[in-house]
């Protein structure tokens, strides 16, 4: 019975405890999930809630971003500053027009200086905005002493003398155009003071071009070259015989195909230089002088405004020529009531610091009160080496003259030899020259020395 008992109240305990156990847990753990599933839903909820606000926002910045932008669109942006070079360039442009120079009552166009120290003939330069206009100055000196060994048995005496053997102020450019230019020189010595060149020229072309005024006639090459570039002090005694110097005159120039060949027909007053010393500027026969000449240069180009090779050439240079002159003057003098023609040809070489130059000169003069013609030839070789290139040169040269042929010893020579030395080229040099002259004569031949220093200076 016992066992029952017990059997009986610990079947109804786990009952109930079974019951428990199922309904407790239960209810509580509803409870629970109830209020999990309730939490999170609100989380979602809000989340998504934020979103969806997050996105507006975006949305209406995004629009307010593209109305700036189509605003900016609309709206002109604002001018940079402006600096001072920026205006002053404007007033220089505005200034140099013809409306400003009308507007101020101004004749002369916008002029701009110009220093051109490395120019082989100025020193300075004025020019027009356009070109059209400019105008170059510069000048060159010539300071020398020469000491002359004379004949006594000639009755001539030794001679110290130090002087300016050339004073030159020169002012050339172009006018009205590129094509118009002028040239002025002036020249003085330790005596007197004149105008040496006064021309103007025009330039279309390289093959055509013509100039009019006061200048070298083109004859000889030598007196061509400028006083300021020769390889000795003075030029040869040939070159002064038969050269025809300065006059006023008209020539038609050019030089075709790329330089390769150089012309000349000009026509002269034949006067002479110096019409003070004839005391009229007339032409007194009435006999105008007539050139024409030709030139080739076999290697492009050639300078023959400077007989040496200073420049010292890379490649060889060369030129060969030749003119003729009708009704010639003669030591730069009108030979009256004279019909005559004088002839010269050249040959000239450069290379690497070698100079080499050479003319030969013919002269037939027929006097009206003569039956018979005075005919005159001379030469003149010359050859100069740069020692140290663009420095140092030495120099030689010899020289005849036979001014008549029908008349025996009268042929004058010269010797001499030189040494240069180039500071700034042509532009600042020294030089130097010991020279032999030897005139003949019937019984004895007349002779002379001379030792010459010059400094020249171009600025």
């Amino acid at each position: 019975m016992r066992w029952k008992w017990y059997t009986g109240v610990l079947s109804s305990a786990m009952v109930l405890w079974s019951t428990y156990a199922v309904n407790m847990p239960q209810g509580t753990f509803a409870q629970e999930t109830e209020q999990a599933e309730e939490i999170s839903g609100s989380e979602r909820d809000y989340l998504q809630w934020q979103l969806k606000q997050m996105e507006e926002s975006m949305q209406r910045q995004q629009e307010q971003i593209q109305a700036l932008k189509n605003r900016m669109e609309t709206v002109s942006p604002a001018p940079a500053p402006i600096t001072k070079e920026e205006i002053k360039h404007e007033i220089e442009d505005y200034m140099s027009t013809t409306e400003a120079r009308e507007k101020m009552a101004l004749g002369m166009p916008g002029l701009t200086p110009v220093y051109t120290p490395d120019d082989e003939k100025y020193a300075l330069s004025i020019k027009s905005r356009e070109g059209d206009y400019t105008l170059n100055a510069g000048g060159r000196l010539q300071f020398r002493y020469t000491f002359k060994d004379r004949d006594e048995d000639f009755g001539k005496n030794d001679t110290n003398n130090i002087d300016v053997r050339r004073a030159r102020v020169y002012f050339g450019g172009n006018i009205y155009s590129k094509l118009i230019h002028y040239y002025v020189e002036l020249d003085g010595d330790s005596f007197n003071v004149d105008i040496r060149d006064f021309y103007v020229y025009f330039t279309p072309f390289e093959e055509l071009n013509a100039k009019i005024g006061y200048f070298k006639v083109p004859f000889n090459r030598q007196r061509v070259s400028s006083s300021s570039k020769l390889l000795l002090q003075d030029r040869s005694i040939a070159s002064e015989f038969f050269d025809q110097d300065r006059d006023y005159g008209f020539d038609i120039y050019g030089k075709p195909f790329d330089g390769h060949v150089e012309y000349h027909a000009a026509v002269f007053n034949g006067a002479g230089e110096d019409p003070a010393e004839r005391g009229t500027d007339d032409n007194i026969d009435n006999e105008l002088m007539y050139v024409l000449g030709v030139r080739y240069n076999p290697f492009g180009k050639y300078d023959y405004y400077d007989e040496t090779d200073v420049k010292y050439s890379e490649k060889v240079k060369a030129t060969i020529g030749a003119a003729v002159v009708f009704n010639p003057k003669l030591q730069d003098e009108k030979l009256e009531a004279t019909d005559g023609v004088a002839g010269v040809v050249d040959l000239g070489v450069k290379y690497k610091g070698i100079s080499w130059n050479n003319e030969y000169y013919m002269m037939s003069q027929d006097p009206e009160d003569n039956d018979g013609s005075i005919d005159s030839d001379g030469f003149f070789t010359q050859v100069g080496y740069f020692v140290l290139p663009k420095r140092l040169e030495v120099a030689a040269r010899y020289s005849q003259l036979d001014p008549n042929d029908d008349v025996s010893n009268d042929t004058g020579r010269e010797y001499a030899l030189g040494i240069n030395y180039y500071f700034r080229a042509h532009r600042s040099k020294i030089q130097s020259d010991f020279s032999h002259y030897v005139t003949e004569g019937e019984d004895q031949d007349q002779q002379e020395n001379r030792f010459r220093i010059q400094y020249q200076i171009i600025f």
